[in-house]
């Protein structure tokens, strides 16, 4: 007999068999009428519902067999799930298979058998529709149809178990959501329950959550577990992984799962859980989660308990959705009538001084807080703020604190303690929210006996843009949020408007006389027109404006504005009027030039409105003013005019120029010579970004021009190549600045030079010195040679003065012959014909040759070399000869830079990963104006200097060179004190900066 493989997605199989319900469930008349058609129709003695569990086959319906199941090793149905055709035994007796059976060898006597895959809504094969008989037969392929017509008919119905039951539960949800009288909580924990009894998990919550506290809104749970308003560490439940997972987070079995260590295992032990989390009103909320103690196994949670979470939590989503507009009308409308209440009291009553009280409590009733105050934010003498309070929560607590209430509420309590809550609100003129007042840091805490505050809302009240007072909130139970901050927005301005009409009414009368006189001597001319007689009522600055005074222009009516008026701007003049006449401004604002006494044009700009209208409506009274705006509008035609010569000078550069978009790159503007130098016409260009222009290969070298644009301003010179339309690149120099637009948009202004034939002559130059430098060496070195051979006195003794002579010529050539070197050097570093040879290289050795190489060039300067490393042991990665050139040119030049008796030290200074080298000289230092070009070819800082000290102005070129191609640094640094630090810089062998490092470790195991 052979027993039946078991499939390759037997866990997943299992699990769906075991979502669907049927296992060990009582019989049902859906399943048995199909069984029974299958018996009669193709007249077998046996018919069977088999589903296929771990062990067994399970007979959900059977006909004409006693027995509810057999072992699954025996089970023809075994076979028969392991493919999507149905099986046909046709005698089993003969089956290599099956002919020692115990079911063909005993009861029932097995030999034949068809068996048709039944499958689950996901696709897994649970078990068979299956028709046994003890007579050898065989199936037609008519009947194989037929019974695969009612194994789909089987499959259907055990969808529907499912779907039922879904369905059900959801007709449930329907009907809660659809009861608008029931309390919310009740709504959503009856959801809970449906959720727990659909999902046969015990545990159910909805939570909410501010930050990292997890806070249970409601629940289904078994007695004793959990409380509505159980607040836990967000961080110490599964729902921390469920706000960070994109979608319903399911897990069967935590404690084999990667979330084993979970803080929330370790103290609840949930094996199972099921958690989505939710978005009201658009805001992040909380989560919906089902758990249980025990693994989800092997059922798992199949795609219905997916859909059902998702459907569950758009249900949730729409009771807390409604329960917030229900508490946000509920609080509005309290906010609203409190508003009207309070404007009703300060205006029948401006002097009563329980408006504040009264407010103060209906505040208090509508937040549902315990204690507050509403108060004025002051000045002392010293510039800060304090607060005085209007009305206070009576919170005394004994004797004392009760005698200080009772003798300051009157006058109001003062606050000047900064450092409290209080304090932030007045310094910074935001709210601040704290609900977990006694673990606040910002708290300063309170005295002793003071009544426990436990949360607290201190809230701005502006008039305008000024910070008038302060409206303080505590002891709210579920706490304080944003939400409600900006539902008391109304309120806190209708205090600040009250304060404010306050204020105004006590300096009314100073205004009024104060505005007189302000009237009197203003720079602005004041005028009153009666719309219906024309009359006109002018101030003497209105007359000065165009060169008058007021007398002059009697007898005054509209006309004489008329009359002054340019001509073009009349009409667009009373075109505004006749529409602020109709409704359509709000103000009559226009401007236009008026005739000056001296013949010239004054700009004016003129600001009026309607203060008043007949008994039919129609304009009566209109007052406003006119503004010289000469200057101003001189200076816009000057800012024209400066725009029309930047245009100009930006079309006809004959450098590229362009403007891009900093975030983006888009091109904005460019001018024709870049186009030209591009090869693309300009809207083709302007479709473009910087980056399409741009070889990927200068990621890195953009990156150091973007952050040194973003921390500088500007950035540049910079040389790198563009991609031509064509295809191929070319080189350009690029320098840019950052500006920001009128919208804040971040902008970038580049010139792009277009240096290729620069390139090619710069080539040109380069080649014909290296050939020239190339053709004057061999002779050059047999001169000096020979001058060298003849200063000894190889071909006799020199009378004094041609010693002399020959000597000057020596050292001349020698110095030609160092120039020629150099030139040689910076053609080969040019062309990267400049051979490294990198190898582990001990540095203090090398640096004490290079000081040994140097002392009798240090001796005829008279000057002492010294060498100050703490640690002899470094190693770096480099080339020990061009290491050596490096060292001896800086070196060189401390030397003949320095004072005669001076001294020169070469300090060894690691740090982290690098190593610097520093030569350290007491000379004159290296003027300011020559810094920029210490490292440029051919640069010294002075020509007489040069005569006199030597040099060809390429050694710190070349040594820079050198140094990069070591994967190195070099630079200057001012000695205090006066003279001039250069320094270098390398890796620390083995360190992860060094970019060698790895290779010459892999080099040297190779050998080792």
């Amino acid at each position: 007999m052979r027993a039946p493989e078991i499939p390759e997605n037997e866990t997943e199989r299992l699990r769906s068999l075991g979502a669907t319900g049927l296992l060990d469930s009582p019989a049902e008349e859906r399943f048995d009428r199909l069984t029974r058609v299958a018996q009669r129709l193709f007249g077998v003695e046996i018919a069977l519902v088999s589903l296929v569990d771990a062990d067994r086959q399970w007979f959900k319906s059977r006909q004409g067999l006693d027995a509810l199941e057999t072992p699954r090793s025996v089970s023809f149905c075994g076979h028969a799930i392991l493919n999507e055709d149905i099986l046909v035994v046709e005698n089993a007796a003969h089956d290599s298979r099956f002919h020692d059976n115990p079911l063909v060898c005993g009861s029932p006597n097995i030999r034949f058998y068809a068996g048709a895959p039944l499958h689950s809504a996901d696709g897994f094969r649970l078990g068979t529709l299956c028709i046994i008989d003890s007579q050898p037969r065989t199936l037609s392929a008519h009947d194989r149809r037929l019974l695969r017509d009612l194994a789909d008919s089987i499959e259907a119905e055990i969808g529907q178990s499912q779907q039922k039951s879904y369905y059900r539960t959801l007709e449930a949800l329907s009907a809660i959501h659809n009861d608008t009288r029931r309390d919310p909580i009740d709504c959503l924990r009856e959801g809970l329950r449906l959720g727990c009894d659909y999902l046969k998990l015990p545990f159910g919550i909805i939570s909410q959550i501010e930050g990292d506290r997890y806070t249970v809104l409601a629940h289904a749970s078994p007695p004793d577990t959990l409380h509505d308003g159980q607040a836990f560490d967000l961080n110490d439940t599964y729902c921390s992984l469920t706000l960070d997972a994109s979608e319903t987070l399911a897990i069967e079995n935590m404690g084999q799962s990667q979330y084993a260590s979970h803080p929330c295992y370790r103290e609840f032990g949930l094996e199972s859980y099921l958690g989505t989390a939710l978005v009201v009103a658009g805001q992040p909320y909380g989560t919906l989660n089902f758990s249980s103690p025990s693994p989800r196994e092997p059922t798992g949670f199949n795609h219905y308990d997916f859909r059902f979470m998702e459907l569950l939590s758009g249900w949730t989503t729409a009771v807390l959705e409604r329960w917030q507009v229900d508490q946000t009308l509920s609080r509005l409308r309290a906010i609203e009538l409190a508003v009207a209440r309070a404007q009703a009291s300060f205006i029948n009553r401006p002097d009563n001084p329980q408006a504040f009280t009264e407010l103060l409590d209906e505040i208090l009733r509508f937040t549902d807080s315990a204690f507050g105050f509403i108060g004025e934010i002051l000045k002392s003498p010293e510039g800060q703020p304090y607060l005085k309070t209007d009305t206070i929560t009576n919170i005394a607590w004994d004797e004392a604190s009760r005698a200080f209430y009772r003798d300051n509420i009157n006058e109001g309590l003062e606050f000047h303690n900064l450092d409290t809550l209080f304090g932030q609100v007045m310094t910074t003129g935001q709210p601040v929210l704290a609900n977990d007042l006694p673990n606040d840091s910002r708290g300063s805490g309170v005295p002793h006996g003071h009544p426990p505050i436990h949360t607290f809302m201190g809230l701005p009240i502006y008039h305008g843009s000024q910070l008038v007072g302060m409206l303080g909130l505590a002891n709210r139970e579920q706490g304080y949020d944003r939400t409600l901050e900006r539902e008391l927005g109304p309120l806190l301005r209708t205090i600040g408007q009250l304060r404010e009409a306050t204020r105004v009414q006590r300096s009314q009368r100073e205004s009024e006389r104060r505005l007189e006189m302000v009237i009197g001597a203003t720079d602005t001319g004041i005028w009153e027109w009666n719309v219906q007689t024309d009359a006109l009522t002018l101030n003497e600055r209105w007359a000065e404006i165009i060169g008058y005074r007021l007398e002059e222009l009697s007898p005054l009516s509209v006309e004489t504005w008329r009359r002054l008026l340019h001509e073009d701007d009349l009409e667009k003049a009373e075109i505004k009027l006749r529409r602020h006449f109709a409704g359509a401004s709000d103000y009559y604002d226009a401007t236009f030039r008026m005739r000056h006494q001296d013949g010239h044009w004054v700009w004016v700009h003129a600001r009026g409105r309607v203060m008043a209208h007949d008994i039919h409506g129609d304009p009566l009274i209109m007052a406003g003013t006119h503004t010289d705006i000469s200057a101003q509008k001189a200076a816009e035609l000057r800012l024209k005019e400066s725009e029309a010569r930047l245009r100009a000078l930006f079309e006809l550069s004959p450098v590229g120029i362009a403007l891009n978009d900093f975030d983006t790159g888009q091109f904005i503007q460019v001018n024709d010579a870049l186009l030209a130098s591009a090869g693309y016409g300009r809207l083709e260009f302007l479709s473009l970004s910087y980056w399409d222009v741009t070889p990927k290969d200068y990621a890195d070298q953009e990156a150091v021009q973007l952050e040194r644009l973003e921390n500088r301003g500007h950035y540049g010179p910079y040389e790198k190549e563009f991609v031509h339309r064509n295809g191929h690149r070319y080189p350009v120099m690029l320098h840019g600045t950052l500006l920001t637009d009128a919208s804040g948009r971040k902008l970038i202004w580049s010139i792009v030079e277009d240096i290729t034939e620069r390139k090619r002559l710069t080539q040109m130059q380069r080649e014909f010195v290296s050939t020239v430098s190339h053709e004057l060496r061999t002779p050059l070195t047999a001169i000096t040679a020979a001058l060298s051979m003849v200063g000894k006195g190889v071909a006799g003794a020199l009378p004094e003065k041609a010693q002399d002579m020959v000597s000057l010529a020596l050292r001349n050539s020698e110095r030609l012959s160092e120039l020629i070197n150099d030139i040689l050097d910076m053609e080969k570093l040019a062309a990267g014909k400049m051979p490294f040879e990198l190898e582990r290289c001990d540095l203090l050795p090398l640096l004490k040759q290079v000081l040994d190489d140097t002392r009798s060039y240090a001796d005829r300067f008279q000057v002492q070399c010294l060498l100050e490393a703490a640690d002899t042991r470094l190693q770096v990665r480099a080339d020990p000869r061009r290491l050596i050139q490096v060292m001896t040119n800086l070196l060189s030049n401390a030397i003949k830079f320095s004072h005669t008796d001076g001294a020169v030290r070469v300090l060894v200074e690691p740090s982290g990963e690098r190593v610097r080298v520093r030569v350290e000289d007491r000379g004159r230092g290296v003027p300011a104006a020559f810094r920029d070009r210490l490292f440029s070819a051919f640069a010294q800082a002075d020509s007489s200097d040069s005569r006199q000290s030597g040099g060809t102005g390429l050694g710190l070129v070349i040594s820079q060179q050198l140094m990069e191609g070591m994967h190195g640094d070099i630079g200057f640094e001012d000695t205090p004190g006066g003279g001039a630090t250069f320094y270098i810089e390398l890796p620390l062998l083995g360190s992860e900066r060094d970019p060698g490092a790895d290779t010459l470790r892999d080099e040297e195991s190779d050998h080792g």
